[in-house]
């Protein structure tokens, strides 16, 4: 991880969060209008709270991206929410709406 993040990386971040919450408020959008779509094709966290309706689980991922652009440009941005470690470049890449480190994580 860099020490210093770049403005081109704040831009990639901030591009990706907007795709993808206009790819999940889409999703949630048919599923509200009673159409059949599959959770395959998007890449959804792995973690599913027992007996979660696709619903709840598309409205609860698309807050976390929401609650990721607010973070965004803040001292919080790429930083666990619990610790306060800072979130490896890499993950942020790749997923942008993490919130927690791999050790916050796993408790």
């Amino acid at each position: 991880m860099t020490a210093e993040r770049t403005p081109e990386q704040f831009q990639r971040w901030q591009r990706h969060l907007a795709r993808k919450g206009l790819e999940l408020y889409g999703s949630l959008s048919d599923v509200l209008a009673g159409k059949h779509i599959t959770l395959a094709t998007l890449q959804l966290p792995h973690e599913q709270k027992t007996g979660e309706r696709k619903e709840e689980r598309l409205r609860r991922y698309l807050d976390q991206v929401v609650r990721a652009q607010g973070r965004l440009g803040t001292q919080g941005w790429g930083r666990c929410v619990h610790c306060q470690q800072p979130l490896p470049d890499a993950v942020l890449d790749e997923l942008p709406w993490t919130e927690t480190c791999h050790a916050c994580a796993d408790r």
